[in-house]
């Protein structure tokens, strides 16, 4: 089963991110300070949204130089059918560029591929709007690359409670809460080419075991892990230009 990493390759965490209004339907931006703690959009924190995002109102994310990219990830805490556009922009401000749509967004991650005729392709900048109502849910978004692999048979799912038990004299036991739970994905990869493993180790070395990402069991449709790599990768050559790896990733729970 073909499974998928979608992470910020394009620096989506450190770009500068600006709230804008269209202009009263005039389809150019403009500069607006409508959204309140827009800065939740990038803060690593899937548990605290947005607020004020109104109709026609959108987040605009300014990479410094183009980048070429061809997902936007969305987190949502509610549900809703109000649409999101993905734009891609020439300019900081003026005439809307060509969007992709994310309809009926759903709790959880929401995973819109970004096409080369629409939103996709080599930009500086990247909007996202609410086009047909409000967005009241939205908790985190970035950008990036996906890189589709073929994990084996072998995908273990470890859980890890958050209880340390205290043994007393008397043969008591104290048991004292210390994080909630949480599961560590171990997938193994064992037939990998020459060019996803250079993919791989670029993503490597770009999280570290600092920076979240999402891994997918099943490419856009999930289910989708809000994770961090536990470990490096480590390569092993098996055949001529083919490698092996195991990935451990610790899923996050906020």
């Amino acid at each position: 089963m073909a499974a998928t990493i979608y992470h910020d390759s394009v620096g989506t965490y450190d770009a500068s991110i600006t709230t804008l209004n269209d202009g009263g339907g005039s389809g150019t931006f403009i500069d607006s300070d409508s959204l309140t703690n827009e800065e939740r959009a990038i803060d690593e924190d899937i548990t605290q949204v947005i607020g004020g995002w109104a109709n026609s109102e959108g987040l605009q994310f300014d990479f410094s130089s183009a980048v070429t990219l061809d997902f936007c990830a969305i987190y949502s805490t509610v549900a809703t059918s109000n649409d999101v556009r993905v734009y891609r922009d020439d300019a900081a401000s003026g005439t809307f560029g060509n969007s992709n749509i994310l309809s009926d967004v759903a709790v959880g991650w929401n995973i819109r591929t970004l096409s080369s005729g629409g939103a996709g392709g080599s930009y500086r900048w990247r909007s996202v709007w609410a086009t047909t109502g409000d967005l009241t849910g939205i908790a985190e978004i970035f950008f990036g690359v996906a890189i589709d692999i073929t994990p084996t048979a072998n995908v273990i799912t470890q859980h890890k409670f958050g209880t340390e038990e205290v043994k007393a004299h008397g043969a008591n036991r104290y048991y004292i809460s210390k994080h909630d739970n949480y599961k560590v994905l171990t997938v193994s990869l064992d037939h990998i080419s020459a060019s996803t493993k250079t993919s791989l180790e670029t993503f490597s070395s770009n999280v570290t075991d600092r920076k979240p990402f999402i891994y997918s069991e099943d490419g856009a449709t999930g289910p989708f892990h809000w994770v961090r790599l536990v470990r490096p990768l480590t390569f092993r050559m098996v055949a001529p230009d083919i490698w092996s790896c195991q990935m451990v990733m610790r899923e996050l729970i906020a």
